[in-house]
C-alpha cells in the first residue's frame, strides 16, 4: 500500500485467484475483483523440425500445446485409440518416441481454466515399423508438411528383413522332394545310364551280344566246314581204294 497524499492510497495486489473476489477486510472502499481470461484454442507445433523426417529414423519428437490467450491455463493430452479417449499425460509438451508409439493412434490437447476449455486439432501418429529401438513412425500435424516414411520403410524391409521361419522349411521340403524325385528317376533309368566306358549300358550290351553271336556263328560255320571236309576226305579215300582194287 502506497500513500499518494491528496490522490489517495494505491494498493498493489498480486497472485489473485478466483476465490479472492469480494470486499477486502478492513478496507471499506476497496473491492478486489478477479476476472479470469477465457482460454483460446490451443495450437500445436513441434519443438524440432519435421522437414528432415527424424521419426523415419526412430528419433524422438516433442510437440508443444500452447494458447495465446487465457489465465491460469492447465494442459492435458488425450489419446484416441480403438474408438476410446484416454488421458495420456497432464502437460503442455507431448513426447513421442519408440517406447510410446506402439500402434496407430490420434492425440489432442485440451487447454482449460476455471471459466472455459478448448480442444486442439488432432495429431495423427502412423506407426510403420513398431520396435523398442529404431522404430519407424510418421507424425501428421495440421498446418505442417505431411510425410509417410514409405521410402525409408521399403529400404529397411529390402535390406534387413530376414527369411521367415515359415518360408525356410517349405524351401527345404521342396528341395528334398526334388532330389528324391531325381534319385528315383535315376534309379528307373539306370539301364539307360552311361557306364565307365562312356557309352550307354544298352548300347554296350547290344554290342557285346552282337559280338558273341558272331563268334557263335563263326564257330558253327567252322565246325560245319570241318565236318564237311572230313566227309570229303573219306569219300576220296574210298574212291582211291576202289581204283586201286581195280588195278
Amino acid at each position: 500500500m502506497v500513500d499518494a497524499g491528496r490522490t489517495g492510497l494505491f494498493v498493489k495486489v498480486t497472485n489473485l485467484q478466483f476465490a479472492d473476489t469480494g470486499v477486502s477486510n478492513g478496507l471499506k472502499y476497496i473491492t478486489c475483483l478477479f476476472v479470469p481470461v477465457p482460454v483460446s484454442k490451443p495450437r500445436l507445433w513441434p519443438l524440432s523440425s519435421l522437414v528432415n523426417r527424424p521419426t523415419c529414423w526412430g528419433q524422438p519428437v516433442t510437440v508443444r500445446c500452447r494458447c495465446t490467450k487465457g489465465t491460469g491455463i492447465r494442459y492435458a493430452w488425450y489419446q484416441h485409440i480403438h474408438h476410446k479417449d484416454f488421458l495420456f499425460q497432464q502437460s503442455s509438451d507431448l513426447g513421442l518416441h519408440c517406447g510410446t508409439v506402439k500402434e496407430d493412434s490420434n492425440y489432442y490437447c485440451i487447454a482449460s481454466n476455471d471459466v472455459s476449455s478448448e480442444e486442439s486439432d488432432v495429431l495423427s501418429v502412423q506407426v510403420l515399423t513398431p520396435a523398442d529401438n529404431s522404430c519407424i513412425y510418421a507424425v501428421n500435424i495440421q498446418g505442417h508438411p505431411f510425410y509417410n516414411c514409405e521410402d525409408r520403410r521399403s529400404t529397411t524391409m529390402a535390406t534387413t528383413l530376414p527369411l521367415t521361419t515359415s518360408q525356410a522349411p517349405v524351401k527345404i521340403h521342396l528341395d528334398t522332394r526334388n532330389r528324391s524325385s531325381q534319385t528315383n528317376q535315376t534309379d528307373q533309368n539306370l539301364f539307360f545310364s552311361r557306364t565307365w566306358t562312356g557309352l550307354p549300358l544298352w548300347y554296350t550290351l547290344l554290342r557285346w551280344g552282337s559280338f558273341a553271336s558272331l563268334l557263335m556263328f563263326l564257330c558253327i560255320v567252322l565246325a560245319y566246314a570241318k565236318t564237311r571236309c572230313k566227309k570229303c576226305a573219306k569219300k576220296k579215300r574210298k574212291v582211291h581204294i576202289r581204283k586201286m582194287s581195280h588195278l
